[in-house]
């Protein structure tokens, strides 16, 4: 339990730094580029998301339940022969891809192509990326300092070279860079694992299969979760677009976090038995919903006083957008308890996929409907609408691989506490004039009394907090 807690840390750190640098820019590059560049910014960028899905080749789960399976058996040579061969796959497919987009951009020149050829570098730092193959192994810290610091150095750049608009670009090209040299960490420990070279793709025709089954769904999310901007865009102002998409960014480095719990568990899911995997789902499940319930009303009742002062007096319109996104807080790292961790470890491909697929037909009728009326908030109705949908999907299509009474007993009980949580926290006075210090402050109060509540409520993972804290201490006095 120690090793998955601390496979769990240096995961959450390294998942935060993959979003931490727009987190952290936000507030200056709100008020210097505003909120026209920003949101083409946003539509090149999760265009570029689309389409770094035939990069990836799905080797995020591939990869991961692979290199796992094939480390708990203890054979080398099929350990070296499943990180090579799996490498040499995804390199292929990024290389074709990456060849694809560049003579499109350069013959067809397509709106924000200039844009498109700064994020190249993007494309690239994703046919190198390897960085599955460490979470497979369950081996964070090595990696994780040297990654901060290219992240970190990002940072500073943003801050001495970008002062106008007109910088747009320039912020663009430090960004994609970032991707690049930050994935190229992960080779510097490589022949540490697999020092033997194997010049042979792996299991080709079984691998590609699978690789089809998974991405098919991964370009189903992407509709949802990348292309709404650039749908957004063919309807209302970049500034919609950059409304809509900031007001996600809260949400999205908190899920980072919640996320990771995730990525640690699904090797240890993939690589144990029946019995024990229904112990790891339910764990998981609550920490998961506990955690996401916490973060998800502390937001909410802060969102007022938040937005006008992390992003600017003209992003307070978005004040309603970032409140109701919270949920996402929950929906989204919930719903991939039983699918990245669950449906994936066992090899339930096609239940992984069904719900993603029926939330991109969902998302496209509703983006295309919603969008042209609503703008921003249309395209927020449509993704609360498509989560919701995905969430409860994915927990129901794989109820008979596990007892749903077991894993989901503690349910209501968790919501109760959070409604009541969040009624106290959003009558809360403001209680000191400083925005910042209140914000804090009221923070404070309200996981306390969350978590007051949760300690008293006779919750089972609060008794697993317990014999944890206990465990450490007794340590300690020895």
């Amino acid at each position: 339990m120690k090793k998955l807690f601390k496979d769990f840390f240096y995961n959450a750190i390294y998942q935060v730094f993959l979003v931490i640098i727009p987190l952290i820019t936000a507030p200056y590059l709100s008020r210097i580029l505003g909120p026209g560049p920003l949101g083409i910014n946003s539509s090149v960028n999760f265009t570029i998301q689309f389409i770094m899905v035939f990069c990836a080749a799905a080797m995020g789960q591939i990869g991961i339940r692979t290199i796992a399976r094939a480390k708990a058996n203890k054979d080398q040579a099929e350990f070296e022969a499943a990180f090579w061969g799996l490498w040499l796959i995804q390199a292929t497919l990024s290389a074709i891809t990456i060849t694809i987009f560049v003579v499109v951009c350069l013959v067809f020149k397509p709106r924000y192509y200039i844009y498109f050829l700064l994020q190249l570098p993007f494309l690239l730092g994703t046919l190198i990326d390897i960085s599955w193959f460490f979470q497979g192994i369950a081996e964070f810290r090595k990696v994780v300092v040297r990654n901060t610091i290219i992240k970190l150095f990002s940072v500073v750049l943003i801050f001495v070279f970008v002062h106008q608009p007109s910088d747009l670009g320039l912020y663009m090209l430090i960004m994609s860079m970032g991707n690049l040299l930050g994935n190229s960490v992960f080779w510097f420990q490589i022949k540490k694992y697999v020092p033997h070279f194997v010049g042979h793709y792996y299991h080709f025709r079984t691998t590609i299969v699978v690789i089809i089954t998974l991405v098919i769904p991964q370009l189903a999310t992407q509709i949802y979760t990348s292309l709404d901007k650039p749908i957004l865009g063919l309807f209302k102002s970049t500034t919609q677009v950059s409304y809509y998409d900031q007001s996600q960014r809260i949400a999205n480095i908190i899920l980072s976090v919640i996320t990771s719990i995730t990525i640690v568990m699904m090797p240890k899911m993939a690589a144990s038995s029946d019995e024990s995997r229904q112990i790891f789902l339910k764990k998981s499940y609550e920490a998961t919903l506990a955690l996401g319930l916490a973060f998800m009303v502390t937001i909410m009742c802060n969102t007022k006083q938040f937005v006008p002062w992390f992003f600017g007096a003209q992003f307070a319109p978005m004040t309603p957008l970032v409140f109701f996104m919270s949920f996402l807080i929950v929906l989204l790292p919930v719903g991939e308890v039983f699918s990245n961790q669950f449906a994936l470890a066992i090899r339930k491909d096609k239940e992984f996929a069904i719900p993603l697929i029926i939330g991109a037909i969902l998302s496209l009728i509703l983006n295309f409907t919603l969008d042209p009326i609503l703008g921003a908030v249309g395209a927020t109705i449509t993704i609360l609408s498509v989560q919701s949908v995905v969430c409860l999907l994915r927990i129901w299509i794989v109820r008979k691989d596990y007892d749903a009474q077991y894993v989901l007993r503690d349910t209501p009980k968790y919501l109760i506490l959070a409604g009541v949580t969040f009624v106290i926290g959003f009558m809360m006075p403001d209680l000191i004039p400083n925005v910042f210090l209140n914000m804090a402050f009221k923070s404070i109060l309200i996981l306390g009394i969350y978590m007051g509540l949760f300690w008293i409520g006779k919750f089972e993972l609060a008794t697993d907090v317990r014999q944890i804290i206990g465990n450490i201490i007794d340590k300690r006095r020895k």
